[in-house]
Protein backbone atom coordinates (compact mmCIF):
# COMPACT_ATOMS: atom_id res chain seq x y z
CA UNK A 1 0.00 0.00 0.00
CA UNK A 2 1.34 3.46 -0.92
CA UNK A 3 2.32 5.87 1.85
CA UNK A 4 2.95 9.63 1.98
CA UNK A 5 6.18 10.54 3.77
CA UNK A 6 7.02 14.07 4.92
CA UNK A 7 10.37 15.39 3.70
CA UNK A 8 12.34 17.53 6.15
CA UNK A 9 14.40 20.69 5.69
CA UNK A 10 18.14 20.14 5.61
CA UNK A 11 19.79 20.20 9.07
CA UNK A 12 20.00 23.68 10.53
CA UNK A 13 16.94 25.00 8.66
CA UNK A 14 13.56 25.72 10.21
CA UNK A 15 10.63 23.45 9.44
CA UNK A 16 7.04 24.34 8.64
CA UNK A 17 5.65 26.34 5.75
CA UNK A 18 8.25 27.64 3.30
CA UNK A 19 8.66 31.38 3.92
CA UNK A 20 9.32 34.27 1.58
CA UNK A 21 12.52 35.54 3.25
CA UNK A 22 13.16 39.03 1.91
CA UNK A 23 10.55 38.33 -0.82
CA UNK A 24 12.65 39.98 -3.51
CA UNK A 25 14.53 37.28 -5.35
CA UNK A 26 14.90 33.65 -6.29
CA UNK A 27 14.94 31.23 -3.36
CA UNK A 28 15.97 27.61 -3.01
CA UNK A 29 14.45 25.32 -0.39
CA UNK A 30 16.09 21.91 0.08
CA UNK A 31 14.29 18.97 1.69
CA UNK A 32 15.45 15.45 2.49
CA UNK A 33 13.93 12.08 3.26
CA UNK A 34 15.96 9.29 4.86
CA UNK A 35 14.70 5.91 3.69
CA UNK A 36 13.40 3.81 6.55
CA UNK A 37 12.15 0.91 4.44
CA UNK A 38 11.38 -0.20 0.90
CA UNK A 39 9.57 2.16 -1.47
CA UNK A 40 6.46 0.86 -3.23
CA UNK A 41 4.43 2.11 -6.19
CA UNK A 42 2.62 5.43 -5.53
CA UNK A 43 4.61 6.22 -2.37
CA UNK A 44 4.89 10.00 -2.08
CA UNK A 45 7.66 12.12 -0.59
CA UNK A 46 5.99 15.43 0.20
CA UNK A 47 7.67 18.80 0.81
CA UNK A 48 6.38 21.33 3.33
CA UNK A 49 3.70 23.72 2.05
CA UNK A 50 4.41 26.57 -0.38
CA UNK A 51 2.17 29.66 -0.33
CA UNK A 52 -0.43 30.42 -2.97
CA UNK A 53 1.18 32.79 -5.49
CA UNK A 54 4.63 31.20 -5.21
CA UNK A 55 6.20 30.59 -8.62
CA UNK A 56 8.12 27.31 -8.83
CA UNK A 57 10.92 27.86 -11.34
CA UNK A 58 12.84 24.57 -11.20
CA UNK A 59 13.32 21.39 -9.16
CA UNK A 60 16.28 19.07 -8.66
CA UNK A 61 16.15 15.55 -7.21
CA UNK A 62 19.27 13.84 -5.87
CA UNK A 63 18.88 10.16 -5.09
CA UNK A 64 20.99 7.15 -4.24
CA UNK A 65 20.59 3.86 -6.09
CA UNK A 66 17.01 2.95 -5.13
CA UNK A 67 16.82 -0.31 -7.08
CA UNK A 68 19.61 -2.87 -6.71
CA UNK A 69 18.09 -5.37 -9.14
CA UNK A 70 20.05 -6.42 -12.21
CA UNK A 71 17.03 -5.13 -14.15
CA UNK A 72 16.04 -2.00 -12.21
CA UNK A 73 12.50 -0.75 -12.70
CA UNK A 74 12.01 2.25 -10.39
CA UNK A 75 10.87 5.53 -11.92
CA UNK A 76 10.05 8.79 -10.16
CA UNK A 77 7.71 11.69 -10.94
CA UNK A 78 7.95 15.18 -9.45
CA UNK A 79 4.96 17.47 -9.45
CA UNK A 80 2.30 19.01 -7.26
CA UNK A 81 -1.28 18.25 -6.19
CA UNK A 82 -2.96 18.95 -9.54
CA UNK A 83 -0.26 17.40 -11.77
CA UNK A 84 2.00 14.79 -10.11
CA UNK A 85 4.48 14.70 -13.03
CA UNK A 86 4.48 18.41 -13.92
CA UNK A 87 8.25 18.85 -13.46
CA UNK A 88 9.74 15.37 -13.91
CA UNK A 89 7.96 12.41 -15.54
CA UNK A 90 9.06 8.78 -15.12
CA UNK A 91 12.70 9.61 -14.38
CA UNK A 92 15.05 6.63 -14.13
CA UNK A 93 17.47 8.53 -11.85
CA UNK A 94 16.77 6.13 -8.98
CA UNK A 95 17.88 3.10 -10.99
CA UNK A 96 21.55 3.88 -10.41
CA UNK A 97 21.45 7.07 -8.36
CA UNK A 98 22.22 10.58 -9.51
CA UNK A 99 20.62 13.95 -10.22
CA UNK A 100 17.48 14.81 -12.19
CA UNK A 101 16.21 18.30 -13.03
CA UNK A 102 12.86 19.50 -14.31
CA UNK A 103 12.63 17.97 -17.78
CA UNK A 104 8.97 17.18 -18.46
CA UNK A 105 7.38 18.92 -21.44
CA UNK A 106 5.13 20.77 -18.98
CA UNK A 107 8.00 21.97 -16.77
CA UNK A 108 7.48 25.69 -17.27
CA UNK A 109 7.54 28.08 -14.31
CA UNK A 110 4.39 27.39 -12.30
CA UNK A 111 2.55 29.92 -10.13
CA UNK A 112 0.58 28.06 -7.46
CA UNK A 113 -3.11 28.95 -7.33
CA UNK A 114 -3.46 27.53 -3.81
CA UNK A 115 -1.12 26.50 -0.99
CA UNK A 116 0.51 23.26 -2.14
CA UNK A 117 3.45 20.91 -1.77
CA UNK A 118 5.99 19.66 -4.29
CA UNK A 119 5.95 15.87 -4.33
CA UNK A 120 8.16 13.01 -5.48
CA UNK A 121 5.98 10.03 -6.45
CA UNK A 122 7.19 6.47 -7.06
CA UNK A 123 5.63 5.89 -10.49
CA UNK A 124 7.09 2.39 -10.95
CA UNK A 125 8.18 0.38 -7.93
CA UNK A 126 11.77 -0.79 -7.53
CA UNK A 127 12.39 -4.42 -8.50
CA UNK A 128 14.66 -4.71 -5.43
CA UNK A 129 14.21 -1.63 -3.25
CA UNK A 130 16.92 0.04 -1.23
CA UNK A 131 16.02 0.45 2.44
CA UNK A 132 18.61 3.07 3.36
CA UNK A 133 19.97 6.28 1.88
CA UNK A 134 18.71 9.84 1.55
CA UNK A 135 16.64 11.42 -1.21
CA UNK A 136 16.94 15.21 -1.59
CA UNK A 137 14.64 17.67 -3.34
CA UNK A 138 15.68 21.24 -4.15
CA UNK A 139 12.87 23.61 -5.14
CA UNK A 140 13.83 26.91 -6.79
CA UNK A 141 11.05 29.48 -6.41
CA UNK A 142 9.98 33.10 -6.36
CA UNK A 143 7.82 33.96 -3.36
CA UNK A 144 4.45 35.65 -3.89
CA UNK A 145 4.78 39.28 -4.99
CA UNK A 146 8.50 38.92 -5.74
Amino acid sequence: MATTYQMQPIPGRAGGKVGPGDAKGLKCAVFTYALAGALVINDMLQSPMFDEGTTIVDVTVVTPDLDSSGSPAVTLDVGYGVDPDYFIAASTVGQAGGVARASAATALPLTLTADDTIDIVVKAAPATSATSGTISLAVYFLPPNA
